[in-house]
């Protein structure tokens, strides 16, 4: 007996998006604008997915018409509390000619600093998404956002070239606090640049197992990779679920309601309200990050969607450890051995560990920084972070894009075990 497609939601999604991007380059100076509206209509039909969107709403109404229900079931969507309403993030942006005559005076300092090549990109972003389920039922957001790319060239001391860089994003609450941000950011890439400036290979023998401490930055691009472990659709997410994965004092949540996250948000790309989540307690994984379909599977909430014009995934919107109770000077003293891990360019998660490519370390002796040095790459394997036992009590926050949405983490220092060369 043939029944007929049950619909289980159904929506109309509208992403506005209006680019300045204000950039000095060698001393040129480029100002480019961009905007763009894409519309878009979804139907879960008997828990499948069909999606269509385009920029022309007149295309869009054809391409309704041309949807072909497939004659099979994909599940059911776990019940959710659906956002109702509008939300404004962030005010207004600084003025163009502002931002121009600050990354040239900060370009113009940095010669001072031996430096070759400046380059600074602001990115000023404005960006409005709307969840249409019928005339008086939305939701709304209107989102600003600054991006800051700094990148600096310069030589160490034995000739060899050096890239001292870093990227931020935050909301423009207030436009002079917004001119304080980015200074204070190029303050931050010159000061990194300077300690890499003498900067030494890692002599071999201190390759394999070591005691490290990881800063504020790689901790974070650490807790970024654990984050695709508890992505509900990851392959082993199913079987990790109350499983001890690190050491006790370890506890982690999703905090979409931070203020101080450029990635705040209150729903999600289905609509659903989002909450804190809590993931990890005392090591065991309690829960992961879930669609309305994932979620439905598991028993647990929806809430961490992202995705208007595919099928939604699961992942973080801010992502945070509990602080510890150790303060910097602490961490290194009672370190007699080991290396001290500055940031990292690349982290991912493989087979059984979590690799990261540090900017640069610190060799730790006796509790005290030596020499700088360039370390080629960390390994930490899974069962490495049962022996966290170090954290900090001050955290940082990090953000960055994963695909192309926002997500943080906000992650104090960490020490424990792992593999380097």
């Amino acid at each position: 007996m043939n029944t007929l497609p049950k619909i289980l939601y159904s929506d109309n999604v509208m992403l506005f998006e209006e680019t300045v991007q204000v950039a000095s380059r060698d001393r040129s100076i480029e100002i480019n604008t961009y905007s763009n509206t894409i519309y878009g209509y979804r139907i879960n039909v008997d828990g499948c997915w069909y999606i269509v969107s385009s920029n022309k709403g007149e295309v869009l109404e054809n391409f309704k018409k041309r949807i072909n229900f497939k004659k099979e079931q994909c599940g059911e969507l776990a019940e959710g509390e659906l956002y109702k309403g509008s939300i404004e993030i962030g005010k207004e942006h600084p003025e163009n000619e502002e931002i121009i005559k600050l990354i040239q005076e900060l370009c113009s300092e940095a010669k001072g600093f031996n430096v070759s090549r400046c380059e600074i990109i602001v990115t000023l972003k404005t960006i409005r998404k709307l969840i249409s389920r019928d005339q008086n039922d939305f939701a709304s957001e209107l989102r600003r956002v600054i991006e800051v790319e700094i990148g600096l060239v310069t030589k160490t001391s034995y000739g060899l070239p050096v890239l001292a860089s870093d990227f931020k994003m935050f909301i423009p609450w207030n436009p002079k606090n917004t001119i304080k941000s980015l200074d204070l950011i190029f303050r931050n890439v010159a000061n990194k640049m300077i300690s890499m400036h003498t900067l030494k290979p890692l002599k071999p023998y201190m390759y394999g197992r070591n005691v490290i401490v990881l800063d504020h930055t790689a901790a974070a691009t650490l807790l970024h990779e654990l984050s695709h472990l508890l992505d509900a659709t990851y392959i082993y997410s199913a079987k990790i679920l109350g499983y001890k994965l690190c050491s006790d004092e370890i506890e982690v949540y999703d905090d979409p309601h931070n203020a101080e996250s450029p990635s705040i948000r209150f729903f999600d790309d289905e609509g659903i309200t989002t909450k804190r989540r809590l993931l990890i307690e005392n090591g065991v994984i309690r829960d992961l990050h879930h669609t309305r379909t994932t979620a439905k599977t598991t028993d647990s909430e929806p809430g961490s969607a992202y995705g208007l014009f595919h099928n939604p995934i699961p992942f973080h919107t801010t992502i945070l450890i509990k602080p510890g109770d150790w303060n910097y000077d602490e961490m290194l003293e009672d370190t007699k051995k080991g290396l001290y891990i500055i940031g990292a360019t690349i982290g991912t998660l493989e087979e059984g560990y979590i690799r990261l490519v540090p900017e640069h370390g610190y060799i730790i002796e006796n509790g005290e920084l030596r020499e700088a040095v360039k370390i080629r790459e960390v390994k930490i394997p899974l069962s490495s972070l049962k022996t966290i036992n170090g954290i900090s009590r001050d955290v940082k926050i990090r953000t960055c894009y994963e695909k192309s949405w926002y997500v943080s983490e906000i992650a104090p220092m960490l020490r424990l075990e792992a593999y380097v060369q």
